[in-house]
């Protein structure tokens, strides 16, 4: 795969990937379950109302609006709505995620860790066209992710132990930057990596790898 520099950011988090290509009902898609984990530096409990309530919500990923409970519904940017399936505060929130037509399926997990860290797990397990997962891979799903990650972490300060630098507020103008092409670029590559380790045709990858780097999520 092409080789980037190093960011520290991108060590903090780890990244799987799962694809099954089998048609499901004979329709031309493929399922795909991605996971990101990571470390933070405070307890399930001071971070779940960052998960969970609007005003929150609204100081490091975007506007939300609705009932965040569960059975509730509500809405977030870039065209996202969605419903809660499940709450267990503050370890668990499950969710259907709509946009762009699809109904995908979040997890978020919060479990403590011996050295008094939380351990966030977000899962998303989607189905793709194969046109689109073709031509994008996992990385029209995975990066927007990466990046609602790296603006929780600034706003909680949460890799202050794991980091030796200032992570950066992933702002529209940051991802049109130097160094948030970087970090689009060092994020497409380790997903086009999980892509050929979950089974995806290298060459596939690296193609779905630069249109992603190339195109960027800024609006």
């Amino acid at each position: 795969m092409t080789v980037t520099e190093s960011l520290p950011a991108l060590e903090a988090v780890r990244r799987e990937l799962e694809i099954d290509e089998r048609a499901p009902g004979g329709h031309p898609q493929v399922r795909v379950v991605l996971t990101l984990s990571t470390n933070l530096d405070l307890a399930p409990a001071q971070l779940w109302p960052l998960l969970t309530r609007p005003a929150e919500l609204g100081s490091w990923y975007g506007r939300v609006d609705g009932d965040l409970h569960e059975g509730g519904r509500f809405t977030a940017p870039r065209g996202a709505s969605g419903s809660i399936l499940e709450v267990e505060e503050p370890h668990r929130l499950s969710l259907v995620w709509e946009q762009e037509g699809a109904q995908d399926l979040l997890l978020l997990r919060l479990d403590p860790e011996d050295d008094g860290t939380t351990l966030l797990r977000l899962r998303q397990t989607a189905l793709v066209d194969r046109e689109r997962f073709d031509q994008e891979g996992p990385g029209s799903l995975a990066l927007h992710w990466e990046l609602a990650l790296l603006a929780l972490v600034a706003r909680t300060d949460g890799w202050r132990t794991g980091c030796l630098t200032e992570v950066p507020v992933p702002t529209a103008e940051w991802q049109r930057s130097e160094e948030g092409r970087r970090y689009l670029r060092a994020w497409s590559v380790r997903w086009a990596a999980e892509a050929v380790a979950a089974g995806m045709d290298e060459d596939a990858a690296r193609r779905t790898e630069s249109e992603i780097a190339g195109a960027g999520l800024a609006d």
